[in-house]
């Protein structure tokens, strides 16, 4: 019939492929805060990322407005963007959310978790010396964060795995690594891996709980430290 406006028109493919790009930089640039390519405290150079990307400087914006939400970066008034640099003080309550959270995520994995699961952990933390090298230290600590986000990712729950991402985006963009020595904290994740053995959902809770609240300890010692220096 003349003069019917359809309704039923399909979307453009060009706003599906716009928000498609808005999504891809986004994750992109948190992978590069998590990986350490865009440090702590680094200034973000929007046209010359915008070129690295091969994108329009429009939805590099909008990637980075979610980022600022998230506080993974912050907007400096006439001065430009950067990196959120964590202080000590904030590091300690990103522990303290870790506290919450990573003890019920044991005691999930704890009711799920396979045999198999429980012999990859073993063999993930042996063989590290009590005096370890610039690289033993490095590989554990990727051990350390394989180890912790394997075990939410075995809860199978959505939801605290999405409270987990945040909180080890933010630290891992401070960079802080295990904020104890090797020799403290090597023996806590073997307790961990033993309850998780026995499938013992208490036990697996408990000594979770017992690994950050020492970690949790440690960094506020530092941030009032740090504190009382100034």
């Amino acid at each position: 019939m003349a003069g019917v406006v359809r309704q039923d028109r399909k979307p453009s493919p060009l706003l599906i492929e716009h928000e498609n790009l808005d999504d891809k930089i986004y994750a992109r640039l948190k992978r590069m805060i998590a990986e350490g390519e865009l440090s702590p405290g680094q200034r973000i150079l929007q046209e010359k990322l915008a070129r690295d990307m091969g994108v329009s400087r429009t939805p590099l914006v909008n990637a980075l407005k979610r980022l600022a939400q998230e506080r993974l970066v912050e907007w400096v008034s006439r001065r430009g963007i950067y990196v959120k640099r964590f202080s000590m003080w904030e590091m300690a309550q990103l522990f303290e959310v870790r506290e919450g959270l990573e003890p019920i995520a044991a005691r999930l994995a704890a009711a799920r978790i396979a045999p198999a699961e429980v012999r990859k952990f073993r063999q993930m933390f042996d063989g590290f010396s009590k005096r370890p090298s610039a690289a033993e230290v490095q590989r554990y600590l990727k051990c350390d964060r394989q180890f912790h986000w394997r075990l939410v990712e075995l809860t199978e729950n959505p939801h605290l795995a999405a409270a987990m991402e945040s909180v080890n985006i933010m630290i891992s963009a401070y960079q802080v690594g295990v904020p104890r020595s090797l020799a403290e904290s090597l023996p806590e994740h073997q307790a961990i891996i033993e309850a998780l053995g026995r499938r013992d959902p208490e036990a697996s809770e408990a000594a979770m709980r017992v690994h950050i609240r020492r970690s949790v300890e440690r960094l506020w010692q530092r941030a009032r430290a740090e504190e009382a220096g100034r």
